[in-house]
C-alpha cells in the first residue's frame, strides 16, 4: 500500500502513475499471498478521494477502508470463468461512473 501511495503521491512521470501505483499495490499484496485489488469505475472516485485526503489531511483511514472494501469485493469474486466475473463486476455496476462518493 505504501508504494502505491507514493507513487500516487510523487507522479515521477507524465503518464501512467496511477496504473504503476496500482500495480506496485497488488505486487506487494501478491507477494504476501494476499488477494489483489481492482479499483473498478465505479469506485474510481472514492478512491481518488481517499487518496487526496490522505495526501492532503494526512488522514489514513478513509484510504484504508476504501482498498480493504475494495480486497473484500475482489475476494467476493467467483472466478470459474469470464463470464461468469464479467456478470459479477455488471450486477455491481463495476463498469459505470458515478459522481456520488461511495462509502466504505
Amino acid at each position: 500500500m505504501f508504494m502505491m501511495f507514493l507513487i500516487s503521491e510523487v507522479h515521477p512521470f507524465d503518464d501512467g502513475n496511477g496504473r504503476l501505483a496500482r500495480l506496485m499495490m497488488n505486487a506487494e499484496l501478491v507477494s504476501t499471498g494476499q488477494c489483489r485489488i481492482i479499483i473498478t469505475t465505479h469506485a474510481r472516485e472514492s478512491y481518488l478521494d481517499a487518496l487526496r485526503r490522505l495526501s492532503r489531511q494526512s488522514e489514513p483511514s478513509l484510504y484504508i477502508r476504501m482498498l480493504s472494501g475494495a480486497q473484500q469485493f475482489v475476494a467476493d469474486l467467483r472466478p470459474d470463468s469470464y463470464e461468469l466475473v464479467k456478470a459479477q463486476l455488471e450486477v455491481q455496476e463495476a463498469f459505470t461512473e458515478v459522481s456520488s462518493q461511495l462509502r466504505w
